[in-house]
């Protein structure tokens, strides 16, 4: 697994689980931008904006969870998706 997919995937895990900005900071760069087509998520700019959101989330919804079925880097891109 290549650093940039380890990262990816230690953000993703923290994101998702709502460990806020204090918890993701460490795997972004600062600054990161962030868009998405939710209308929940037209003001969120920064990953920040988001992570903590993400955080917010789990207040109404405290047992929330995912089931990850994809997870790849395009390195030639570098991307992860």
């Amino acid at each position: 697994m290549s650093d940039n997919l380890s990262q990816a995937k230690l953000f993703f895990e923290a994101c998702e689980t709502g460990k806020g900005w204090d918890g993701c900071k460490a795997y972004c760069h600062p600054g990161a931008t962030f868009s998405a087509q939710a209308g929940a998520l037209a003001d969120v700019t920064t990953l920040e904006g988001y992570a903590d959101w993400m955080k917010s989330f789990f207040t109404p919804v405290p047992d929330g969870h995912y089931e990850l079925k994809f997870f790849a880097e395009d390195e030639e891109r570098d991307c992860v998706a």
